[in-house]
């Protein structure tokens, strides 16, 4: 694998990944890739990207913080929020991400999408938290793409009862 960076990702339907990234070539070029894949992802994959929810929820001024700790956010309230993917773009001292997904609300499903956030921000105060659990979806899609992590296939199973109920046919 030479040097890739994930630019998008986004889970679809709850099930599978949506992925764009850059590949950088031997010989000053890039490859740019866009996937849609059709294989199930990880749980580990859907559990990263729910570490994003409260950013998501926090950037759109949805909740209330009680505290100055990011964890101050009402386990109920967050419930309620579902990150479906994010974005990355800008270079150096300007790069920094997006964050879509939704929440669920009294009268139905509310689209939301962040502000674009520099990581070098000094307005958002859980900044650094935000990249860390950036990197983790990042890693988790690398292992996707790159290493085979993907959902456990499920092997349709048929119940033939235990041997001590076969039918006597020697009559």
């Amino acid at each position: 694998m030479s040097d890739v960076k994930i630019k998008k990702a986004r889970i679809k339907d709850d099930l599978f990944l949506e992925v764009e990234f850059s590949e950088s070539l031997p010989g000053h070029s890039k490859k740019e890739t866009k996937l849609s894949c059709t294989v199930p992802v990880h749980e580990d994959l859907k559990v990263a990207f729910s570490k994003l929810d409260k950013h998501l929820a926090l950037l759109c001024d949805e909740v209330k913080l009680k505290g100055k700790k990011i964890e101050g956010i009402d386990a109920e309230e967050l419930a309620a929020f579902t990150v479906r993917g994010f974005s990355i773009g800008g270079n150096d001292e300007n790069e920094g991400v997006s964050i879509n997904g939704s929440k669920e609300g009294k009268y139905g499903i509310v689209n939301l999408n962040t502000p674009f956030t520099k990581w070098e921000s000094d307005e958002y105060p859980f900044v650094a938290d935000l990249g860390a659990d950036v990197q983790l979806c990042i890693h988790e899609v690398n292992e996707y793409l790159f290493n085979e992590k993907r959902a456990p296939e499920r092997q349709l199973a048929m119940d033939f009862g235990d041997s001590d109920d076969e039918i006597n046919t020697a009559e």
